[in-house]
């Protein structure tokens, strides 16, 4: 019985010593506190309504960057792309056919031109055997003022009618002219209409691109919300994700716990389940006096409480979710 009496206060004494030992070496005189390990999870959303053509993971499945999570199809984005590959369509056989209206048009101006100019050379050329012929005749049947005078009457005929065929292929050049500028500006519009449209085009495709989600990061699949077939509308959750490793620490002030703390300040955080593992962080946040998670209250039925230190600290680390950790 004695023996078992002094086991008894041997053990007390091994486990009193032991509590010093930790105190001292990790507490005393540091104003170390705990906390644990978090992640952020991320939801994965649906931009626009879709079908659930399959699914590729499931809760707790570890995924690479890359991977493709779920695929989906959307009908009425579909619908819209060939709307628009439609309408682009449509205007570019307009301009062509407006183009080819153009070509038609300037070679019948062109022709034209061409029947004005002949019929004016032809009459120029009658007019100039009048000419000839009248020379002949006047030296033979009439008198040299008689001769002139025909003579002036013909040339001045002549020029009435170059002058007139002058202005005449004027106008038909005024009136080219003024169908190249018209056609220029009505395919610059058409033109335009076109870019608008292919720009929102791009965007379509871009937005169909983006309906299959792959995952951004090497994480852990936390649920996945819907199943193939399903219909979703838009911004519905499809599923959520974890990082594999800590994003954030959670640390709890209790009691006489150093307040002086700061945003900013840079603390030392360590591992208490695998103490080689230490990394900086920073402070980015106070919250409220909450109950200490489970996993760092003591086993007695009273509750311990704790002003929340929210801490940042690099995604590059070997810290688990869920990790108590001692933070200096």
């Amino acid at each position: 019985m004695l023996s078992k009496v002094n086991s008894f206060y041997i053990l007390i004494g091994i486990l009193f010593i032991t509590l010093l030992t930790v105190n001292n070496r990790y507490f005393k005189g540091s104003n170390a506190f705990l906390g644990v390990t978090y992640a952020k999870k991320y939801q994965i959303n649906s931009e626009k309504s879709a079908t659930i053509i399959n699914t590729y993971v499931v809760p707790g499945q570890t995924v690479a960057f890359g991977e493709i999570l779920v695929e989906l199809k959307s009908p009425e984005l579909e619908l819209e792309i060939i709307k628009l590959e439609k309408e682009i369509e449509n205007l570019t056989s307009e301009k062509n056919e407006k183009q080819k209206l153009l070509e038609s048009e300037l070679q019948l101006l062109d022709s034209k031109k061409r029947i004005l100019s002949n019929e004016v050379d032809n009459e120029i050329e009658k007019i100039d055997l009048k000419i000839t012929r009248n020379r002949t005749l006047s030296k033979i049947f009439t008198t040299a003022d008689t001769a002139t005078n025909s003579l002036s009457d013909l040339n001045l005929e002549k020029q009435s009618l170059m002058d007139q065929s002058d202005l005449q292929l004027e106008a038909i050049d005024i009136q080219i002219m003024d169908l190249k500028q018209d056609h220029r500006f009505d395919q610059s519009q058409i033109q335009a209409n076109i870019d608008l449209i292919q720009q929102e085009l791009q965007w379509r495709l871009e937005e169909q691109n983006k309906l299959n989600k792959y995952a951004l990061f090497d994480g852990v699949v936390d649920d996945v919300h819907v199943k193939p077939g399903e219909q979703v509308d838009s911004f519905t959750s499809l599923l959520s994700i974890n990082p594999i490793h800590s994003t954030t620490v959670v640390g709890f002030l209790v009691g006489s716990k150093d307040r002086s703390r700061q945003l900013g300040d840079l603390v030392d955080i360590q591992s208490l389940e695998q103490g080689n593992i230490k990394l900086k962080g920073k402070i980015i946040g106070f919250g409220s006096i909450t109950e200490l998670p489970e996993i760092l209250q003591k086993s007695t039925a009273v509750k311990a409480f704790g002003l929340e230190v929210f801490i940042e600290i690099n995604e590059e680390n070997n810290l688990p979710i869920g990790e108590k950790v001692m933070i200096k």
